[in-house]
């Protein structure tokens, strides 16, 4: 069995530390803080509909305060825009939960962002439910080890594009704000997403996506890549797009994810094949990331994200909007 149910008891009584070592993911059920911290964080960002207003907009609709918020170089906090050409963009706000060094009460980096004129602190309530949450849960995967580390939470909240449509938009709008070598970086950088089998790997990925710009040579290498494609990790089922290709995260213990999503899906790698992973409002699906296999059999659970094209009205697919929680290290900007 890939994926298994645990309820807040068995999560006190750390049955994760077996699950984890049995399979790929669990799904924590009956916890009323997964929905509650949920729809916080929604309210917070004015992603409910009907509850923003003029003073609030949805966050990611104001692409001023998104630029106010990135921090440069920094992919754990601040604002940002995740984008590979035609393969996958997403919206994301971020950051990071800990105890501060001075009084051990629980801080945010960023502790608040941009809103038009001000700036909005991270909500209490989101900062307490999330550092509790999963570091009962770390607890429960680790046992005694746990409580030996320096850890934080990190809180993501993506949203991602509803139809292969907006991906392509969102492709021209960036392709067109920039200059030639911009624009050609671009074109690398779908080819590189797009590579498969052999051409997926160091090296020779560049030097696939550098082949597929010369006239003459790219529809040989193209040819090449979609036959390879078929029994890769990256083959998905017809009206499917891979917006996260294969990958364990790297930088993470544990990854746990909250949604409420109309045409994304994430799926697991078992057995050499993919099986979907659920994702709801109401649950939270936990798994192993890559820092976890330093501690005994635990092996980190690969996963992608798949965006499905609806053939009918795209005006009636609503937001995919996921939120990501996971165990990381402390970073030392938090003190």
């Amino acid at each position: 069995m890939a994926i298994f149910n645990v309820t807040p008891r068995g999560v006190e009584r750390g049955e994760l530390s077996r699950l984890f070592h049995e399979g790929q993911a669990a799904i924590l059920n009956e916890d009323e803080r997964i929905p509650r911290l949920f729809r916080s964080v929604l309210d917070w960002l004015g992603l409910i509909k009907g509850n923003a207003t003029d003073e609030q907009s949805p966050f990611e609709m104001n692409l001023l305060d998104l630029a106010r918020n990135h921090r440069e170089g920094d992919m754990q906090a601040g604002d940002m825009l995740r984008f590979v050409p035609t393969s996958f963009g997403h919206v994301a706000r971020k950051f990071v939960v800990c105890p501060s060094a001075i009084d051990q009460s629980l801080r945010a980096f960023p502790d608040a962002f941009y809103l038009q004129d001000g700036r909005v602190p991270v909500p209490r309530n989101i900062l307490e439910w999330s550092w509790n949450l999963m570091s009962e849960i770390f607890r429960s995967a680790l046992s005694n080890h746990a409580n030996t580390l320096a850890y934080a939470v990190g809180v993501d909240v993506l949203i991602y594009p509803t139809s292969l449509a907006e991906i392509h938009k969102l492709h021209t709008l960036l392709a067109d704000s920039g200059g030639f070598w911009s624009q050609l970086g671009h074109r690398i950088d779908a080819s590189k997403a797009n590579a498969a089998g052999i051409f997926d790997t160091k090296v020779i990925r560049d030097l696939f996506a550098m082949a597929s710009l010369i006239p003459g040579i790219k529809n040989f290498a193209q040819m090449l890549n979609n036959r390879m494609l078929v029994s890769s990790e990256k083959y998905v089922p017809e009206d499917y797009q891979i917006i996260g290709n294969p990958h364990a995260d790297g930088t993470k213990y544990i990854t746990g994810l909250v949604g409420c999503r109309d045409n994304v899906h994430t799926q697991i790698f078992c057995k050499k094949r993919w099986i979907p992973l659920p994702v709801t409002a109401a649950t939270l699906a936990v798994f192993p990331a890559h820092k976890m296999t330093s501690f005994g059999n635990i092996l980190a659970t690969r996963h992608r994200v798949l965006l499905r094209n609806h053939p009918g009205n795209e005006s009636t697919v609503k937001r995919n909007i996921t939120l990501s929680l996971s165990i990381v290290d402390r970073p030392t900007a938090a003190g």
